[in-house]
């Protein structure tokens, strides 16, 4: 149980004090276990970032891929369950606070940075893909320039996450979870969904 408990303190102790501030000494503190206890299975804070990520937030990634292998009804249906499963995963604080880090802090430390985009971000990006690709060939979704909606889709969501986990009690118009995430379903539908062409004045004559 030692590492599972260790991780669960990096994925604390990360979020709250960033990566820079981090020290080993922190998370071996919150799990109740010795430094050297932590370096028998972390051998620096990088590795232990690493496997918390890999732990505590690839395998949400990892069940919207077996969604998509998975479901059989329309492509609509499937985007909207899987915006609803991104949203249970990046309204958790934890992982927002884990995405504030992201943005804030890796640019600093290249080789995370480019860890944590192959790892969620890119790996992300292709399962929404994945899900338009299906709705364009279906006829259900049209075909946006430079795939656009794939990378809005996520930047919605994460963004969404985050000003509800940090700023909903400072907003005088504040919206309830169930409400932002059936605004940004709204949204992306009514984005993507394919329509007929419009009519021409030649054609209406």
């Amino acid at each position: 149980a030692r590492p599972e408990e260790i991780l669960d303190a990096a994925f604390q102790v990360f979020g709250e004090q960033g990566f820079a501030r981090t020290r080993l000494e922190d998370v071996a503190h919150r799990a109740g276990v010795s430094k050297g206890t932590l370096y028998l299975y972390f051998d620096s804070k990088e590795t232990l970032f690493r496997e918390m990520v890999r732990a505590r937030i690839v395998p949400a990634v990892a069940e919207g891929e077996e969604l998509l292998t998975t479901h059989e009804g329309p492509a609509s249906e499937l985007l909207v369950l899987l915006v609803r499963r991104m949203w249970g995963t990046v309204r958790a604080p934890e992982v927002a606070r884990i995405g504030r880090l992201v943005q804030a802090e890796l640019a600093n430390f290249p080789e995370l940075a480019r860890f944590y985009f192959d790892e969620i971000i890119l790996r992300s990006r292709r399962l929404i893909q994945a899900v338009l690709d299906r709705g364009v060939a279906s006829g259900e979704f049209r075909a946006a320039p430079l795939n656009f909606p794939t990378r809005a889709i996520g930047s919605l969501l994460v963004h969404s996450g985050q000003q509800q986990c940090f700023f909903a009690s400072l907003d005088p118009n504040a919206l309830s979870d169930d409400q932002v995430v059936e605004g940004v379903i709204d949204l992306v539908l009514n984005g993507v969904l394919a329509r007929p062409a419009p009519v021409r004045s030649k054609e209406r004559a």
